[in-house]
This record gives C-alpha cells, structure tokens and sequence, in this order.
C-alpha cells in the first residue's frame, strides 16, 4: 500500500467534537477532542440539541488549532457522514465540505463505523499506523453500536448485530438506575474490579429466530431489576458495598460473555488473518482481557487498541478516509450529506448487487 495524503480528520457523530492531522503513513501528527461529558451529565445521557451547539463552539477553534500544529499542507479532509445524530453530524459535514470546497481538496466522507474498524491499526508517539491484513474480523462495541464485522480487502460486511440496545448504553443505564456518575461504562468497570460474579445471576439472552446476533435489553433490564430488588436504586460510587461491586461484576460479566458469544463459531466460518475489537466498551478491562484469552484458545491473532483510540476520535476518521482514498474514493462536497443510519446490506443482498455491477460491467 502505498502513502497517503496529509489527512484533517473531523468527527462529530455524537458528543465529542475531534480534530486529528494524519501524516502519509498513518502517524498521528495532531489528535485533539473536546469532551461533552459535563454539558450532558446532569440529563443522564446525550441531548442531541446541546450536542450540536457544543460542535459548532468547538469546530472551528479545534481546526484551528490543527492547521496551526500541523507540519505540512493538508492534502485530504476526512469526515464521518454517519451513522450518528443528524444535527451533530451536519455540523461535521457542512464544516468539512465548505473547508475542502474552498481549498480545492479532495475529500473522503467516512462510515464511523469503519473509522471504529481502523483504530486498533493506529499508534501513538508518531509511529507509522500498522497494515491492515486481507481478512479481520472486528468487534464494535461502543455506546450506540454492538456488531460483528467481516472486512475483506477493505469491504465491510456486518455479520451480527445486536438485535436492540448497545452494549455501552446498557452500562449507561444501568450505571444511572444506580446512582452513578455518567457515563456509566468507565465507572462500571473500575467498581466491578472489586466484585466477585454471582454464578447464574443473570440468564444469557436467547434470539428466537436462532441466530447468533446480539442482544443486551433483557439483560439492562433484568439488572435494574435486581438493583431495585437489592435496595441500590441511586445509592451512588461513594456508597458502594459489596451488594452493588458483585451486581456490577456479575452483569458485566454477562454482557462480554453477549458480546463474545458469536466469536468461536465466526472465527471458525470466515478464518480471519486477524480479529479486532474497538468502541467504547473496547476500553473496559474485563472484556481486553476476556476477549485475549479467547482469541488464544481459537489460535487466532488479536489487535486491541490502545485506550486513547476507543472512544470516537478523529484519528480513526482520518485512518478511515486514507485508507478510503488509496482505495480510490472520492466525495463531491458541493453533494455531500449526513447519513444517520448505518448503510448495509445483508451478506445474500450484498451478492446480488455485486454480481449485478459485474454484469453492469
């Protein structure tokens, strides 16, 4: 693969405005975010009004900020178009298609979904971004999203999904019933660390189609449950007994065994070079190290990103968007729009409409 272009990466898809400068080997020159956390707090999640007037505060000082940082001239704008919050994204968008229409650069709309996918590939202390193998097979888990992915040569394809909540917003459920900060998944892990799983306390959910897609409603409900049960509704971290440190070591438990339940029989059918995990969720210390002893006993290679590259950031936006462009991707930003779902097509669907473009052809 060859080098890429000096890449601005601009990400806004949910609550964090970022703002990264990759060099033309994937080396992170300039990775700056502004956290939203305090402006969302007090509402026990995510405002979608709030979010947008915090990025469009942000934005444009965070480039800035790049543009005075940066080494050499930016060849390349990279920008997630969805899925996420449409107000947040067209923040994102509208800034970085009038910021590389007026340059005259090219520009990469990125799925965030696949910038999730690049990150393990990224490093710090400006060491280049590691190959991207022919054949991953990726775990996102974050706070809006939980799926397994097959990527071939640079195409994604979704194999299994959670079928209703993400496992990061179950954590922030949970974590709110209970009292504690927001958001909920950082404070989860460090509390379940004192805790000893109660054996069967929580059954594992059943698709009754029989797939093995995801699914984590039943179990954040089944946790309020016993929380209500237990006597912890809004007691708090500072008050955290026993009671609570073994509820949250027993229901975290039961979301990584959701969340790596599909991948023995998926490393089996597809023999990927290489497995991955990334998002939000890839950050809790339970799941690294549950998901590493599972790839040893499948025997199959393992890539987690380093910590600063789980949460959304602009480093994996512009990761995304070179590896985009070396593909030969290119985005007219007089036409560019935000997408706030994910686009995908079912592995039969996706077949058909190869083979149609093939014929096309």
């Amino acid at each position: 693969m060859g080098p890429a272009p000096q890449t601005l990466g601009i990400e806004t898809s949910c609550d964090e405005t970022a703002v990264a400068v990759l060099d033309c080997e994937g080396r992170v020159e300039f990775d700056v975010l502004s956290s939203q956390v305090a402006s969302h707090a007090p509402f026990g999640g995510v405002v979608p009004e709030l979010a947008s007037r915090e990025h469009l505060k942000a934005l444009p000082w965070l480039v800035d900020k790049a543009l005075e940082n940066g080494t050499q001239e930016i060849e390349l704008v990279a920008v997630t178009a969805g899925p996420g919050l449409v107000g947040a994204l067209l923040v994102g968008v509208r800034f970085a298609s009038a910021f590389a229409w007026a340059r005259d650069l090219p520009m990469v709309a990125v799925d965030h979904l696949d910038g999730h996918q690049a990150s393990p590939f990224l490093r710090r202390e400006r060491r280049p971004a590691k190959q991207v193998p022919p054949r991953v097979l990726a775990l996102v888990a974050s706070g809006g999203h939980s799926a397994w992915y097959l990527s071939e040569h640079g195409v994604s394809t979704r194999l299994r999904r959670t079928r209703d909540d993400a496992a990061g917003e179950s954590f922030d459920k949970v974590g709110k019933v209970l009292g504690l900060p927001y958001p909920g998944g950082p404070v989860i892990d460090r509390l379940a660390r004192r805790g000893c799983a109660e054996r069967g306390l929580f059954r594992q959910p059943k698709i009754k189609d029989g797939s093995n897609d995801l699914s984590f409603s039943g179990l954040k409900s089944a946790a309020i449950r016993e929380a209500r049960q237990r006597g912890l509704e809004g007691v708090g971290e500072a008050a955290a007994g026993p009671e609570m440190v073994n509820l949250l070591a027993s229901f975290e438990s039961a979301v990584i065994r959701q969340l790596l339940g599909p991948m023995k029989e998926l490393v089996h059918e597809h023999r990927p070079d290489l497995v991955t995990i990334s998002g939000g969720v890839a950050a809790n210390s339970a799941l690294r190290r549950a998901i590493t002893d599972e790839a040893d006993r499948l025997g199959v290679a393992l890539l987690i990103p380093e910590p600063c590259f789980t949460t959304d950031n602009a480093a994996m936006i512009a990761r995304a968007g070179q590896l985009g462009w070396l593909a030969g991707r290119r985005d007219d930003p007089r036409r560019l729009d935000a997408r706030t779902r994910e686009i995908w097509h079912p592995p039969v669907m996706r077949r058909k409409l190869d083979q149609q473009a093939r014929g096309a052809e």
